[in-house]
């Protein structure tokens, strides 16, 4: 081989390293990041981010925490402003169905550049961007969306209820967790919406506009959403489940165990008990810290015994329901078998402790499986329809203790 020949291979190969490296620098060069947008990049394109604007976003940035040029804020927001002028022109020319396209693309960039939490001004104002692109894409929804607001505490639950053109329909409650709120969940309440399910979605408490740090007794927002609607007019309130994801996801286990209002409950990567421990706290990265941190109105920086001592009381087994129930909801738990975030022994301990549930386990997936989404989202609505329109009051004998169905 001549060594022209040679020499260009060599380019190549070096070539093929730098765009892997420059690819990895996309995920990203910001210390603290990479996990999180690793394990969220799927599902922000499953939630409508297009993979080559959303791609280009990111490798322009190289400052996590600034507002200016390589901010992360800044740098997600340049997307969300382009579609949100698009959007307004589409609406100048009276073109609602494009102007509700991109308004709805725009409420999408505006929720990654607010991401994790709103920890400046200038997330502040991706945040309430978000806000106000979503609720003008919301004005084309089909059935149209109606924010409610339930009295509980001297404050407000908000939330946003939709309900099919169906006599009654089961209802499910839905959140997400520390960093993905109510109005980031379209996919998800699609789903329920395909399968006649009414949703109602609000933030988990410490979260988006919700008005209640997260603790340990956060189960009680959600019971006392579960209680307004038994008398709503629009659903049938004997019929009411759960869909909680990540960080929530600790509340759907919960609910399934002590709210008799819950017929059927779904959590997506919930952290039960090993995630709460100091061996596994240590390992968890800062940027997630500080977003526990911040839900739950606290400082935990750079102090493990204060991190282990307020995330111990969130335990399951601390608060003695890892135990084999009187009764429970109908209980189907999902995640991926890589979730940095969250152990995989954390979805096991539920069945181990005597608790029936479904297990959808997809290998090689992170965090909430958020790559095998586009599959198991439809499936995990299929499953509460089936389980809110059944007869049984207790859990179906079709399903038994710690079954595992292990995703390709």
């Amino acid at each position: 081989m001549r060594k022209w020949q040679i020499a260009l291979i060599g380019i190549f190969v070096l070539a093929l390293i730098a765009g892997f490296i420059y690819r990895e620098s996309l995920i990203l060069r910001i210390t603290g990041m990479r996990p999180f947008v690793k394990d969220r990049f799927g599902g922000w394109l499953s939630a409508g981010a297009d993979e080559r604007e959303l791609d280009t976003a990111l490798r322009r940035i190289h400052d996590p925490r600034g507002s200016g040029p390589g901010s992360w804020v800044y740098e997600l927001s340049r997307p969300a402003n382009s579609h949100e002028l698009t959007a307004r022109v589409a609406e100048m020319n009276n073109n609602l169905a494009a102007a509700a396209s991109e308004y709805q693309k725009a409420a999408v960039y505006y929720f990654i550049a607010r991401f994790p939490f709103v920890s400046s001004p200038a997330k502040a104002e991706a945040y309430r961007k978000h806000i106000d692109c979503y609720l003008q894409a919301a004005q084309s929804f089909d059935p149209p969306l109606e924010i409610v607001r339930i009295p509980f505490e001297n404050k407000e639950i908000i939330g946003y209820l939709r309900v099919p053109e169906i006599d009654m329909p089961p209802l499910v409650v839905l959140t997400g967790g520390v960093d993905t709120w109510k109005s980031d969940m379209e996919p998800q309440i699609n789903a329920m919406l395909s399968e006649g399910l009414a949703v109602f979605a609000f933030d988990m408490p410490g979260t988006g506009e919700s008005q209640w740090p997260l603790e340990p007794t956060s189960d009680r927002v959600y019971s006392r959403v579960i209680e307004y609607f038994k008398d709503h007019p629009a659903v049938d309130g004997e019929q009411i489940g759960v869909y909680l994801q990540s960080f929530a996801g600790l509340f759907a286990v919960k609910l399934a165990l002590v709210d008799p209002n819950v017929k059927a409950a779904v959590n997506i990567g919930g952290p039960i008990h090993l995630a709460f421990t100091r061996e596994h706290i240590r390992k968890v990265p800062d940027v997630m810290i500080a977003t526990i941190a911040h839900a739950m109105r606290t400082e935990l920086e750079n102090n493990l015994d204060r991190q282990v001592e307020v995330s111990e009381p969130m335990s399951l087994k601390q608060q003695g329901l890892l135990k084999t129930p009187e009764r429970q909801a109908a209980l189907l738990s999902i995640n991926g078998d890589l979730d940095p975030l969250v152990p995989i022994e954390d979805l096991y301990i539920i069945s181990r402790a005597g608790i029936q549930q479904e297990e959808w386990v997809y290998k090689g997936d992170g965090h909430c499986a958020h790559d095998s989404m586009v599959e198991y989202v439809p499936k995990a609505a299929a499953w509460l329809k089936t389980r809110l329109t059944q007869q049984e009051d207790s859990v179906s004998a079709d399903w038994a203790v710690g079954h595992i169905e292990n995703q390709p």
